[in-house]
């Protein structure tokens, strides 16, 4: 493996058996600094956040900004999220933010240096810079921080948007606990933290849309398994974090639901 660039693809083992149709919202990790400790730091940093979060991403490393690293910059791929050193080899990290932002205003951005004197010049540098942090100064704290809330950013960003009667409803999935085929109503009842919605969709056309691990639990209830809080499986009882609970367990499903629980 090439030392001074690298990619990682890390996922889940949990996340490998449930995976299908691109359910996942992948985020990019593109680090770059030319002292190896410290991309291991951060590397670790991620997988340990990504890892309770059951979330699928990729790191690349980078010991300086080669080529690679600009053909990485330039393509299409989303949620990028940079951790760049300020100066690697006489290149500045500040101007390599500038170049960035000439095409890309959505990626995260943050910046890393051994030198506090540069921290006015970045922040007036009009990169959106979301953070600087020292290599000084509580610096394994303060990259946990900021990249546990660039996650949260990331992932809160997502929404199931639906329409009823004429009306757009935008909701984000963190609030979703599960949805369900009503026979008697013959609509789809999304049932999320505060109220429910009833709309006319099949539950197969939400299972397209749905993001994160959205699983069938029954042939007609899909559950929102980031938000289960514990399975009852003797009594075939779904236990939500809010204690809402849901008893669409069927045989069929029971198996792909009881792997997020091993």
């Amino acid at each position: 493996m090439n030392t001074s660039n690298s990619a990682l693809f890390i996922r889940n083992e949990k996340i490998n058996k449930l995976i299908t149709g691109g359910w996942f919202k992948l985020i990019n990790f593109i680090l770059c600094d030319d002292n190896k400790e410290i991309t291991e730091i951060i590397k670790n940093i991620i997988t340990r956040i990504v890892f309770s979060k059951l979330i699928e991403y990729k790191i690349y490393v980078f010991n300086e900004y080669n080529s690679e690293f600009h053909k990485l910059v330039n393509s299409n791929i989303e949620n990028k999220v940079y951790i760049l050193d300020i100066e690697v080899k006489n290149k500045s990290g500040i101007e390599i933010s500038k170049k960035i932002r000439e095409k890309d205003w959505n990626s995260i951005i943050l910046l890393l240096t051994a030198h506090y004197e540069l921290e006015n010049l970045a922040y007036h540098s009009k990169i959106l810079l979301l953070e600087f942090i020292s290599k000084f100064d509580l610096y394994e704290e303060k990259i946990n921080d900021v990249l546990l809330m660039c996650i949260n950013k990331i992932i809160s960003n997502d929404k199931l948007s639906f329409n009823i009667n004429k009306t757009i409803y935008n909701i984000e999935y963190k609030y979703i606990l599960y949805l369900y085929y009503d026979k008697s109503k013959r609509k789809t009842i999304i049932v999320t933290d505060e109220k429910n919605y009833e709309t006319t969709k099949t539950l197969k056309y939400f299972k397209s849309k749905l993001k994160g691990i959205f699983l069938y639990s029954h042939k007609s209830c899909i559950v929102n398994m980031s938000n289960v809080k514990s399975v009852d499986f003797k009594n075939k009882i779904i236990i939500f974090k809010n204690n809402k609970t849901v008893d669409l367990l069927s045989k069929k499903y029971y198996e792909e639901v009881k792997k997020c629980f091993i």
